[in-house]
C-alpha cells in the first residue's frame, strides 16, 4: 500500500529503519559527543587524582624517613620499639598500597578498559595491609572470619582473572 508516492513508515515495512551507510540519527551524533566529554572530563579527574595521591605519598615517605630517624636516635640508638616498628611496617604498606593505586589510575587513563585484575590486586594489598597491621588481641572473631572471606574471595577473583588472560 502505497501513500501518495511516499514510504510506508509502518513497522513491518520493508524501509523502515533503513539508512544509508555512514548515517547516524540525529541522538546518535549528541550520544557521542556527549560520551567523549564524559570520557575526557572522568580523565582529567583521574589525572588530578594521581597529582594528589603523589603529593600524599611524598609527604607520606617523608614521615615515615622522620619516624624511623627520630626512632633510631633516641637511646638506645640504632634500636626501634615494637610500637614504632608496627608504625613504621604500618606506612610502609599504605605507601606500597599508594604506589599500586597510582599504577592502576595511569593503566586506566592509558587504556580502554578498566584492568579488573590490577584492582583487585590493589585490594588484596589494602586487606593484607589491614589484616598485617591488626591487633589480634583486641579484634572479634567475626572480624577475622571476615577478612578471611574477602581475602579467600579476591584471591579466586584474581586467579580466575588471571586464568582468563
Amino acid at each position: 500500500m502505497a501513500t501518495g508516492g511516499r514510504a510506508c513508515a509502518h513497522p513491518l515495512s520493508s524501509n523502515a529503519g533503513v539508512r544509508t551507510f555512514g548515517s547516524q540519527p540525529p541522538q546518535m551524533a549528541d550520544t557521542n559527543k556527549i560520551d567523549s566529554a564524559v570520557i575526557t572530563i572522568g580523565k582529567w579527574i583521574v589525572r588530578i587524582l594521581m597529582v594528589l595521591l603523589i603529593i600524599c605519598l611524598v609527604f607520606g615517605t617523608i614521615h615515615l624517613i622522620r619516624t624511623i630517624y627520630l626512632s633510631i636516635s633516641e637511646p638506645p640508638f640504632l634500636m626501634l620499639d615494637v610500637v614504632t616498628l608496627f608504625e613504621v611496617f604500618n606506612l610502609l604498606l599504605i605507601i606500597a598500597v599508594g604506589y599500586e593505586l597510582i599504577k592502576s589510575l595511569h593503566t586506566i587513563i592509558t587504556a580502554d578498559t578498566i584492568p579488573a585484575a590490577d584492582i583487585i590486586l590493589i585490594a588484596i594489598i589494602a586487606v593484607a595491609n589491614k589484616i598485617i597491621t591488626l591487633d589480634i588481641k583486641h579484634t572479634e572473631p567475626s572480624i577475622l572470619y571476615g577478612l578471611a572471606a574477602i581475602m579467600i574471595t579476591l584471591g579466586a577473583t584474581y586467579y580466575f582473572l588471571k586464568k582468563k588472560q
